[in-house]
């Protein structure tokens, strides 16, 4: 049960992270016209998928060394 939930964790940070960097991306390109707030959730995404994989990763490093 952990692993499944450590994988759809893993799966939704990398989504967290590739949906913030796009809307980012497309927002600093000129392609696109957002809100201020809509700009700092596209960021706030990127922060919290960089969270979670961290730590997703200090999860999965403590269960093999223990």
């Amino acid at each position: 049960m952990a692993d499944s939930k450590s994988n759809y964790n893993l799966l939704l940070a990398i989504a967290f992270v590739g949906i913030g960097s796009w809307k980012t991306y497309d927002y600093f390109n000129g392609d696109e016209s957002m809100a201020t707030y809509q700009v700092v959730l596209s960021i706030l995404l990127i922060v919290l998928g960089i969270y979670q994989l961290w730590r997703w990763n200090a999860m999965r490093q403590k269960s093999n060394n223990g």
